[in-house]
């Protein structure tokens, strides 16, 4: 089990509940050098009909159930035959995910094939979205993209969505908290629309969306 020690709001209960894991037996996990591990990620394998077959959760929400009342989250629980898929390849990129984080001081290096991880793709991944949806658009495809997400500061991001808007992508996006980019400038941002979400929960889940023609 991989237990985030420097988890905001939550760094004594963990310690807590490491330290009763490890006295149950279970073997605890407590984080990278120098890397906080963010992940909200949950991956059960059990032998079912005589093989083995991989349940995994992937979400936004911090397994809390003290914030879990006042946050808004978003999920996925799936396993091969819920994605319609070959092979479990999400399941295959948890496992890998997990065997790097708890079997390295490094951040993961796996060449995942569905998951996007921070600090190993995230970056270029999105910055390859972004400039195919550009492609579609400079085609005369359909590009859009929307966004949900808590704070837009990152300086390369925000300049690949101005080059997007300049090539006629249309933008929505739902930024919680601070954003850096200035929406709807003649010639620059034109086709970018941002707003924020204020209401009784607070918008915790993150969700990029890129139509892809």
């Amino acid at each position: 089990m991989f237990v985030e020690l420097k988890a905001r709001f939550d760094e004594q209960q963990n310690i807590v509940w490491a330290r009763k894991l490890e006295r149950a037996g279970i073997h605890v996990v407590t984080g990278l050098v120098r890397y906080k591990t963010h992940a909200k990620i949950t991956l059960v394998v059990r032998r079912s009909e005589g093989r083995v077959k991989r349940y995994s959760h992937i979400g936004s929400g911090n397994y809390n159930r003290s914030t879990a009342k006042v946050y808004t989250d978003f999920g996925l629980f799936t396993s091969d035959d819920a994605i319609g898929a070959d092979d479990d390849a999400i399941g295959a990129d948890l496992q890998a995910l997990f065997n790097e984080l708890t079997g390295s001081s490094r951040p993961p290096q796996a060449d995942f094939r569905r998951l996007i991880v921070a600090p190993t793709n995230a970056l270029s991944r999105f910055l390859g979205l972004i400039e195919r949806e550009i492609d579609h658009a400079k085609a005369g495809r359909p590009a859009r993209i929307r966004t949900k997400l808590n704070a837009l500061v990152d300086a390369e991001v925000i300049a690949a969505l101005y080059r997007a808007s300049q090539a006629g992508v249309e933008i929505d996006m739902i930024v919680r908290g601070m954003s850096a980019l200035r929406p709807g400038v003649p010639g620059l941002s034109e086709r970018i629309r941002i707003i924020s979400i204020l209401g009784r929960y607070l918008e915790h889940g993150r969700i990029f969306y890129f139509e892809n023609a």
